[in-house]
């Protein structure tokens, strides 16, 4: 089998095994001083929107805030509710918030809990049988290295629905955050990925810490919280 890849078992027939996902390499993450964490940046938006924007998610799953290409506050939120996002558009002469929602179906939201712990080599192996014909999704370069920082059960699980059938017609779009805290003894990262189509989605966040000096395959994850569900057609 293709060494980047995992094995995926078929959920209508578990025996027959017919396709593998793709594992990405992490990528740098690196993080620039001049932009607001997303706690700062959310405070920029203002308190009607905040609460439309949680009215309108539901309980969150995940969420981040972040300055637009423009410089204008922008947030998502992903909740049990729906994939909520707000931004500033302009309008008549002015920026107007706009906010967009994608729908959860009821009742298809599948959460799941991860760790993760470097190997004790150093490397990462991916399980399977040889031969298995291995799925690749088209995403992005940069797209491709965040996914790559966190743990192969939980980039198995972000692709799985995209493989085949209604969620995997389609492009698959990806989004994320990060920020990042230094001290003395370590670097801890807070992540957020999320990929989606028309018709799925699957979302992860974790907190990645490095120790000072260590390599960045011994960094570690803590309370990697990951969802899938479905998404109700605009």
């Amino acid at each position: 089998m293709d060494h980047d890849a995992r094995r995926i078992e078929n959920s209508a027939n578990p025996e027959h095994e017919v396709a593998v996902t793709q594992v990405h390499e992490p990528g740098a993450l690196p993080v620039s001083p001049e932009i607001p964490a997303r706690h700062q940046a959310w405070e920029l938006l203002p308190g009607d929107v905040r609460a439309r924007l949680l009215e309108k998610a539901g309980r969150p799953l995940t969420w981040w805030a972040r300055p637009d290409a423009d410089g204008r506050p922008s947030a998502v939120v992903i909740g049990d509710r729906g994939l909520c996002r707000v931004g500033q558009e302009p309008r008549d002469g002015t920026a107007e918030f706009r906010g967009q929602r994608v729908r959860l179906e009821p009742g298809s939201l599948h959460s799941r809990s991860f760790d993760g712990k470097p190997s004790p080599d150093g490397r990462a192996a991916a399980p399977g049988a040889p031969g298995g014909p291995v799925v690749r999704l088209a995403l992005g370069a940069e797209a491709q290295g965040v996914l790559g920082n966190f743990p192969l059960p939980v980039q198995d699980f972000l692709q799985r629905p995209f493989l085949s059938g209604p969620a995997g017609g389609g492009a698959v779009t990806a989004d994320w955050y990060y920020d990042e805290t230094v001290e003395p003894a370590r670097t801890t990262w807070f992540v957020a990925f999320c990929l989606f189509t028309e018709h799925a989605l699957a979302v992860a966040e974790g907190t990645r810490t490095l120790a000072r000096g260590a390599r960045p395959d011994r960094a570690e994850w803590h309370g990697i919280q990951c969802h899938r569900a479905r998404l109700v057609p605009r």
